[in-house]
């Protein structure tokens, strides 16, 4: 199956559909036998995601740079556990590691992965699928902005297609049956 790439936040938010939702994402990931990579924490929508996906025997690379790699932050029951030398050499990691993205409930570190994912695709450095999972609304004023900026002529209709808007996990899941395709 493919490997899914999920970029999310190590808090969980105020509403507490944020980690319903990165639980039912975990559970959809191990179900269907995908194997998740991501930032290999143990807190916050991350924790829920691995939290949600271990039980069912999901598989997880967690890939998370060396000044993190401390077991108050750590997902101790990953068994895949990577560690690099910085933040670059995570993100690094991570894409060659990924058939596919996805964001979640985050905050800077999230929308700083999330833009970089969509930039290589818009230089045509991979052609990779990427989505938002809307929890809640919590993306419409970015995606406002996408299309503000679109609108401006500061993104192209190709551009504004590189990324998928899901508002539900039922959408998501579609999404990932369509998109999500595993490397040879």
């Amino acid at each position: 199956m493919a490997k899914i790439c999920v970029f999310c936040g190590s808090r969980t938010g105020h509403n507490p559909e944020f980690v319903r939702t990165a639980t039912e994402l975990g559970i959809l990931l191990a179900k269907r036998q995908h194997t998740m990579v991501y930032g290999g924490g143990s807190t916050g929508i991350m924790g829920a995601l691995a939290d949600a996906m271990l039980p069912l025997g999901g598989q997880i690379i967690g890939v998370i740079p060396t000044h993190l790699a401390r077991p108050e932050l750590m997902h101790s029951q990953v068994a895949d556990m990577r560690i690099t030398a910085d933040m670059h050499e995570r993100k690094a990691l991570m894409h060659e590691l990924t058939d596919a993205y996805i964001a979640l409930p985050g905050g800077f570190g999230t929308m700083e992965e999330l833009f970089e994912a969509v930039t290589w695709a818009q230089l045509e450095l991979h052609s990779r699928p990427i989505a938002i999972l809307n929890t809640c609304g919590l993306y419409d004023g970015l995606i406002q902005l996408i299309h503000t900026m679109h609108r401006e002529g500061f993104l192209s209709e190709r551009c504004l297609q590189l990324l998928t808007v899901c508002s539900s996990i039922d959408e998501l899941a579609s999404w990932l049956e369509k998109s999500a395709t595993p490397s040879t």
